[in-house]
């Protein structure tokens, strides 16, 4: 090995440890913030389903099913649901005389971060 040529090789590996550091870093907030929107996902999702459940118990309280409100916003204090909100409108129609109620549940969470929709039809 020649003189003087131990620096240039220690600077290209500091280099290259570098963009490595570099790479890893990026490949942990990538993957962090796509944990964090499945989270969201996640939580508007039940946040739908339980904004149509609430619904569903005052549309199915008469016979036929009635459309109580025709949109209802439920806003979550539960634990797992805060900053979450759901927005159900229920329409109702007839079909060979049986009458059918369509709930549709839209939901965001975490400021929007997380969004679902969920359509039920009950009768």
């Amino acid at each position: 090995m020649k003189a003087g040529f131990g620096l240039p090789l220690a600077v290209f590996v500091v280099l290259i440890l570098a963009l490595v550091g570099v790479a890893v870093n990026r490949l942990m907030d990538s993957s962090q913030q796509n944990y964090s929107q499945q989270v969201a996902g996640a939580r508007a999702w039940l946040a739908a389903v339980s904004g149509s459940q609430v619904v569903m118990v005052d549309t199915l309280a008469t016979t036929p099913c009635q459309c109580v409100n025709a949109t209802r916003t439920i806003s979550f204090a539960v634990d797992g649901l805060q900053n979450c909100q759901a927005v159900v409108t229920c329409n109702s129609f007839v079909v060979d005389t049986e009458t059918f109620c369509d709930l549709v549940s839209t939901s965001s969470c975490d400021g929007g971060n997380g969004s679902r929709t969920l359509e039920a039809r009950v009768r």
